[in-house]
């Protein structure tokens, strides 16, 4: 539903996006409170196991996992107050249904089926196979050929900036 634009002469110059699909919904998405909590609780467990690197000093190697627990929980937090303050789901959901919907329980199949994977694909194989069918899952099937560029790419940035940057051996 494209609305038309005049021009100078009064013609129409071309057409106008629908800008509605960008307005935040007033309705909570079954989930967003129990994937807002079950990640802040994966931050503060990412922040306890960093708590074991440290030495006390700004150049430990747990700086960065910390700093990065710290935000995962910050901006969890900030996702789970936004998801409380909009109006209920419908009341037709189950319980399971509104804390795990379904994109979320493939993605956590997705995610376990790459950390059986990874040991024997390896971190590149794995990680682009895992992002591939993760963003052709969630884009239902359509811009396979995107999905195939930005996850490549996006491997390349991680592996060149980890492996040739950090100096980290990659699994």
């Amino acid at each position: 539903m494209g609305l038309q634009a005049e021009g100078a002469g009064g013609e129409p110059s071309g057409t106008v996006k629908e800008l509605s699909k960008y307005v935040p919904e007033a309705r909570r998405k079954p989930g967003e409170l129990g994937i807002a909590a079950i990640t802040f609780l994966l931050g503060a467990l990412g922040y306890y196991f960093a708590l074991d690197m440290t030495s006390g000093e700004y150049s430990s190697p747990s700086v960065f996992p910390k700093l990065a627990s710290i935000v995962i929980m910050a901006c969890s937090a900030f996702n789970f107050i936004k998801a409380v303050w909009r109006e209920k789901p419908e009341a037709s959901l189950t319980l399971t249904g509104y804390l795990l919907p379904m994109d979320v329980v493939v993605v956590l199949v997705l995610l376990v089926a790459y950390c059986f994977i990874l040991p024997r694909l390896h971190f590149v194989a794995s990680s682009y196979a895992f992002m591939v069918i993760g963003m052709v899952y969630l884009q239902r099937g359509k811009n396979i050929v995107r999905a195939l560029i930005i996850s490549a790419v996006s491997l390349a940035v991680l592996v060149a900036v980890f492996r040739y940057l950090f100096l980290v051996i990659l699994p």
